[in-house]
């Protein structure tokens, strides 16, 4: 990863430099090749939810209204800002073109890259020369990070409408099998870059096969995972599943003798934040018959867009609608469908919520608050047996589901999915820090200008705007914009009840703190 100079830090070495070059795993430590020393391990310790109160209170500290004391206490120039925001919001301003002259965070960093950066480190400023590069040059690629030190370019191209879907379609009843039969699932992330590919990955295969020695699971998907023969072959599975490695590190599997394949692809479903961007997300899909039976089933695995609980830059609602557009499309009327993975999402997001008038939620983990689910488009009968089973080394647990078809067909058969989705909102009591809240990327909440607020200023990650509305006391809203052209800069709102409106701004995310998307994901279990 290349690094631009480290703005808003009294250290100003690149962030690789700095605290070296970051691994492989989503989680582990922000990606951020423009990202301050400070700031980059404030999001570590904020995914980790090692941040303390007090600690968020010092990122931020820059307030310029009373949250306590209410709108009549704001100083003169947040009284400002408020007319500053009610003009621009209206023109959802998304840009701004650096010009000479210009001070702050985004002109200190390419100062720093031209006079320090690039004679050491010619290497980290492709297709850049100080002497040739323009200013517009350099903007873009202080822009064009994980963590910008520099506002969006009105000449940038960004897509973030390729994934949208505001509609969902219409999904089927599975065709029930003359004879009785179960469905064994499982779904478990893998951790690569640190189970495999430095602890050899032995204990998560232990477990996959312990949990299946009795039976072996029907349907496997794997997240973060980049060899299945890395996966099977250690324990002598490869003769018991057929298996395959999607495009973004995902695997699937099935039980070879009692499945034929019918069909087999993936299709890209969403694409992550800029924020945190790793690329295109997808949903990688089995279409399969029961030897047996005749039953056929759509399988579909996916490992979903960061940041946690936004569903990416096309938001939730639309990473679930481009979910059931998958099954729509790649099964076929009767199929059983089964749709598992690490989401990236637990029951404060969209993307959950938006899968719940659809398909039955079957199962969820308590690992970061939920985020590891199966749905099935079976009733609540179906569901017999769920199973936490534990780490196996990873990060994350892996989780299993057994549906019994028909319902009532054999004398087992309980209604333990009773449970879902409530269990999945009391599951966000383990969510820490910003994994606990709701994102909506693209929308601006609008506020009556005289309702509660506080600022924050040159907050560069919605993430943190959301940490520091949770111990901000008041706070149950927050809105962060990329750019806000009254303070000049990113600025996190923190706001208080419902907005009066939300309109649509393409750089701003706007969102709920924990307490409050509990609040709202209950709701809607409850529906």
């Amino acid at each position: 990863h290349k690094a631009l100079a480290a703005c808003g830090s009294s250290d100003r070495r690149p962030w690789h430099e700095a605290v070296g070059h970051r691994r492989s795993s989503e989680r582990d430590m922000p990606a951020g090749r423009g990202a301050s020393v400070f700031w980059a391990l404030a999001l570590w310790r904020v995914a980790a939810g090692k941040l303390l109160p007090s600690e968020i209170h010092a990122v931020a500290a820059d307030d310029e209204c009373d949250g306590d004391a209410g709108g009549e206490a704001c100083a003169w120039n947040a009284l400002q800002l408020r007319g500053q925001r009610t003009s621009t919001s209206e023109e959802s301003a998304d840009c701004h073109d650096l010009q000479e002259g210009e001070v702050g965070a985004c002109m200190n960093s390419i100062n720093w890259a031209k006079n320090e950066g690039y004679p050491k480190h010619p290497g980290w400023y492709p297709g850049l020369n100080p002497a040739t590069a323009s200013l517009a040059d350099w903007q873009f690629f202080a822009w064009n990070t994980t963590h910008p030190t520099c506002p969006k370019p009105c000449s940038a191209k960004w897509d973030v409408n390729w994934c949208d879907a505001p509609t969902a379609p219409d999904l089927w009843e599975p065709k029930l099998p003359e004879d009785p039969t179960h469905i064994r699932i499982l779904s478990y992330n893998l951790f690569w870059w640190s189970l495999y590919a430095q602890r050899g990955g032995r204990s998560a295969d232990n477990l996959i096969k312990a949990t299946g020695s009795q039976e072996p699971y029907d349907v496997i998907g794997l997240q973060e995972c980049e060899d299945p023969d890395k996966v099977f072959k250690p324990v002598g599975l490869d003769s018991v599943y057929s298996s395959f490695v999607g495009s973004k590190a995902v695997c699937v599997a099935y039980r070879t003798d009692r499945w034929t394949l019918l069909d087999s692809g993936e299709d890209e479903v969403a694409m992550d934040m800029r924020t945190e961007f790793f690329g295109h997300r997808i949903a990688q899909w089995l279409r399969l018959q029961d030897k047996t039976t005749g039953m056929t089933m759509l399988f579909v695995n996916h490992h979903g867009p960061l940041s946690v609980n936004s569903g990416g830059a096309c938001g939730g609602k639309s990473t679930a609608h481009n979910l059931l557009k998958v099954m729509s499309k790649r099964g076929k009327e009767g199929d059983l469908l089964v749709l598992a993975g690490d989401f990236n999402a637990n029951a404060a997001s969209q993307t959950v919520q938006g899968l719940w008038p659809h398909l039955l939620h079957v199962y969820n983990s308590p690992s970061f608050g939920g985020v590891d689910n199966i749905f099935a488009n079976v009733p609540r009968e179906a569901v017999v047996e769920t199973n936490d089973l534990g780490s196996g080394g990873s990060d994350h647990h892996a989780i299993s589901a057994v549906l019994s078809l028909p319902v009532g067909s054999v004398s087992e058969t309980a209604n333990i999915s009773s449970k879902e989705p409530g269990s999945a909102v009391d599951a966000l009591q383990h969510a820490k820090g910003s994994n606990g809240c709701m994102f909506e990327p693209k929308e601006l909440y609008v506020f009556s200008e005289n309702s509660w607020a506080v600022f924050k200023h040159n907050i560069v990650d919605p993430r943190i705007c959301c940490d520091v509305c949770q111990v901000t006391k008041g706070c149950t809203a927050f809105v962060w914009e990329e750019w806000n052209e009254g303070a000049k800069g990113p600025l996190c709102s923190l706001r208080k009840g419902k907005p009066l409106r939300v309109d649509h701004k393409a750089s701003a995310v706007s969102g709920l703190s924990q307490a409050a998307a509990t609040e709202v994901a209950l709701s809607r279990a409850l529906k």
